[in-house]
């Protein structure tokens, strides 16, 4: 599909003056983010640790929680962290896990089976909980949509403190306290923390709270969790988050845990250099691995192990699982693919079929995402219930838009640009009348949409302006995320003078352009052909640096072209 290229608006020549000092490429990418004078530009750039960070106590009901917390760590009373599998879902359990435990909690945790418990709370879970001596429950990262499940563990006479970052439901849960900045009368300044990051804002309530000896060093050695989190679940990555995941960097390039360098290691990262496109692509991937095909717990239980020999034991697992998911995940994209057929052009895709792996069903629908730019609904008919994931455009909420279906839901959840739910009925008959009516609604709700892609421009540039000065200061625009992603600039009118075909299946493309530099297209072995030499185009491109054999070069990564005109 061709991608539609829009361009910023050039800074003005008073913006400029205001600040010489700043190269005017530079003052282009603030200017394009909303940073246009000195404290935002400041706030931005060197964010700082002890004074941008909001006190954990503005969230409503945070001092309730700490003193029933308090409460339970004093009476010896059994906590249990109730997670989720994904890995926001296991660095956040890993976060309150390890604080409580550092003050002398009783403290187990409980992640659901993916496949067998679906997300969120169970009625099952709770009762096996429960029956196991428990007597406070706190989630993370889940439980704000779980009104009937907390109401049967009230029931039981046990409390349950609710810690998570979804939208709610039209009727909250009536749970001991919630901390979760999208519930409507919270006050909390910043609303788009990750599960992990709301856990950390719980965690260091805790710490304010409670007499600890290297308190503020035991905080700041969570924030790799935090990064690793917030970066998996893709949030914004503006405000409290950038403190969080700028800091969190840090700490993970230093991380003293076991389980974290066994599988950087295996990632083949160097401590030094994670950034957070690794986090996203090689770390995020592995600990997820583990839920989508086996077990959470063995990314839990490698987060929190302290044994190197164990540590390198899980990570190996672990290894071993996300190739299995690798496989699996083409398998299953070839599947999703031919269900497809020649209904790519409909305003919404849902694709469904028997037994599909319910772990892969969100990153299938994420990749036909990519590929069709339309919502996707990924289904998976299973012996004992229907279960499906969803992935959205920007411009279309894809919570709103399924809360108009829930009285077909057993239970749904999820943000704007991502979902999951399992229907109440379990038979195809209700699922092919459920995918008629969300096609007929989504057909008039995307009637206005324009589902070619926009690649977003931050400035038309020559190759050679991106001096290594000008790409040093790139850098600190780092952590790039949600809100803040890397920037993409414009070159027209290169004339090519070489192609070559690269990579093992020649499925990349490396372009010489006349002025010698050269220009890799990941991807793209089969958009231009030797005839095209001599031809001139526009690129669209990234700007990273390539380090080899201990040769530092910058690399010009093409992400879309056109002929030049």
């Amino acid at each position: 599909m061709n991608k539609n290229w829009k361009i910023a608006s050039v800074i003005n020549q008073e913006f400029q003056d205001r600040f010489p000092e700043i190269d005017p490429l530079v003052l282009q990418l603030l200017w394009n983010r909303g940073l246009k004078n000195q404290e935002k530009i400041d706030e931005f750039l060197l964010p700082d640790y002890s004074q941008d960070l909001h006190d954990p106590f503005l969230f409503r009901d945070m001092d309730k929680t700490i003193e029933r917390i308090k409460k339970a760590i004093e009476r010896k009373e059994k906590i249990t962290i109730y997670g989720d599998y994904d890995t926001d879902g296991v660095c956040s359990t890993t976060i309150l896990y390890l604080t409580l435990k550092e003050m002398g909690a009783i403290v187990d945790y409980y992640l659901p089976d993916r496949e067998k418990e679906g997300y969120g709370l169970n009625k099952e879970a709770a009762q096996l909980i429960i029956n196991e001596g428990t007597k406070l429950i706190i989630t993370v990262d889940c439980g704000i949509t779980n009104v009937e499940e907390v109401e049967f563990i009230k029931n039981l006479g046990i409390e349950i403190i609710i810690t998570d970052h979804h939208v709610p439901l039209n009727i909250l849960p009536k749970a001991f306290s919630i901390i979760n900045p999208w519930v409507k009368d919270d006050h909390y300044p910043f609303q788009d923390l990750a599960g992990s990051g709301v856990a950390f804002k719980v965690a260091q309530a805790l710490l304010k709270k409670y007499p600890l000896e290297n308190k503020e060093a035991f905080e700041k050695w969570m924030l790799d969790l935090v990064a690793i989190g917030s970066v998996a679940d893709m949030v914004i990555m503006k405000g409290e988050n950038r403190v969080l995941v700028k800091y969190g960097l840090i700490v993970l390039n230093k991380t003293s845990r076991a389980g974290l360098r066994q599988l950087i290691k295996r990632a083949k990262i160097n401590l030094g250099e994670i950034d957070t496109r690794s986090i996203g692509i090689q770390i995020s991937s592995r600990l997820n691995a583990a839920g989508r095909v086996d077990h959470a717990n063995l990314a839990l239980e490698m987060l929190i192990s302290e044994n190197d020999k164990k540590a390198e034991e899980l990570s190996e697992k672990i290894q071993k699982l996300n190739e299995l998911r690798q496989k699996m995940m083409e398998k299953m994209f070839k599947e999703a693919i031919q269900e497809i057929g020649d209904n790519s052009s409909d305003d919404i895709l849902i694709v469904y079929k028997k037994n599909w792996p319910v772990g892969l069903l969100g990153i299938t629908a994420h990749r036909l995402l990519d590929i069709f730019q339309r919502p996707c609904l990924t289904i998976s008919i299973r012996d004992h219930e229907i279960k499906g994931c969803g992935r959205s455009i920007e411009g279309f909420n894809l919570i709103e838009f399924l809360k108009k279906f829930e009285d077909q839901f057993l239970r749904y959840g999820g943000h704007a640009g991502a979902a999951g739910f399992t229907l109440r009925e379990n038979n195809e008959k209700f699922l092919n009348e459920f995918s008629k009516k969300i096609k007929i609604a989504a057909e008039k709700e995307l009637k206005q949409i324009d589902f070619h892609p926009v690649i977003f421009i931050e400035a038309e540039v020559k190759i050679e302006d991106i001096t290594w000065k000008v790409y040093e200061e790139i850098l600190r625009f780092e952590p790039f995320g949600e809100g803040n992603l890397p920037p993409v600039f414009l070159a027209k009118n290169l004339l090519i003078a070489d192609i070559r075909q690269v990579g093992r299946q020649k499925r990349h493309l490396k372009i010489i352009i006349d002025n010698g530099k050269s220009l890799i297209y990941f991807g793209g072995g089969d958009k231009l052909i030797k005839s095209d030499v001599g031809k001139r185009i526009d690129i669209v491109f990234e700007v990273s640096d390539n380090q080899w054999n201990g040769t530092k070069e910058m690399q010009y990564k093409v992400i879309d072209f056109k002929k030049y005109e």
